[in-house]
């Protein structure tokens, strides 16, 4: 290939993590509309676009002829789950604890690792170790295809070197996510915390951002406060 594909072509959402823009070349209200859109083909994948997995740090890869498939450890549980343990002051180790959900495409799969240069150059590079979910962009949808543009960090602590940004294109025919935070979330806590746990959900899926320890203090506030309220409402 002669011709360079650059990051602000391929997926300018994620541009502005490699070179430095004048301004802004992308707009989120347009994008927003294009999953709307197709949102039937992308399922639950939706509701967890722009930014809501960012952060998250991997479990497991898979890559074969016919899937490509992430299992994630979603950061926003996480971070909820790990703020009840101190609130509370619960005898679990945070350090080990997961809410897995898993990313899977599937049907006619092409995958492609690149590293990028300081012009914004994707560089082709051998399958390489994933260590956290970054940001991800949705380039294209139709009946038949579907391809993401995936962003990711590598730590490269093995090697006493520093971490480096990987960007993994992969298109298929399907796509699905698999929610198991539930389970997990009964597994760790049993069936204390469930209505706590509904609320964060319910806040989740509102589009509020609830991915760090302030916000996640806020939302449990608000939710003892809620409790005191209707407690001291007359009844009739």
């Amino acid at each position: 290939m002669t011709d360079k594909r650059n990051i602000q072509t391929i997926a300018p959402f994620l541009a502005d993590d490699f070179v430095d823009l004048d301004e802004p070349i992308f707009n989120t209200d347009t994008y927003s509309a294009f999953l709307e859109n197709n949102a039937n083909r992308l399922g639950t994948f939706k509701k967890y676009l722009i930014c809501k997995l960012h952060d998250s740090w991997i479990i497991d890869v898979n890559e074969n002829i016919d899937k490509f498939s992430l299992i994630l450890n979603d950061y926003s549980t996480y971070v909820f789950a790990d703020k009840i343990i101190e609130r509370y002051n619960l005898p679990i180790d945070s350090d080990n604890i997961a809410f897995p959900l898993t990313i899977e495409l599937t049907g006619n799969v092409k995958v492609e690792f690149n590293k990028v240069d300081e012009d914004g150059n994707l560089i082709q590079i051998n399958k390489t170790q994933l260590d956290e979910y970054l940001y991800e962009q949705v380039t294209h949808i139709d009946k038949e295809q579907i391809e993401i543009v995936f962003h990711f960090w590598k730590s490269n602590l093995k090697d006493d070197k520093p971490g480096e940004r990987i960007i993994v294109i992969v298109s298929a025919n399907n796509l699905t996510l698999t929610e198991n935070q539930d389970q997990s979330w009964t597994e760790i806590f049993g069936d204390k915390f469930v209505e706590l746990y509904k609320y964060f959900k319910e806040q989740f899926d509102s589009d509020r951002y609830v991915s760090d320890q302030n916000e996640c203090e806020k939302l449990i506030d608000e939710f003892e406060q809620n409790q005191l309220t209707n407690e001291r409402k007359p009844t009739a």
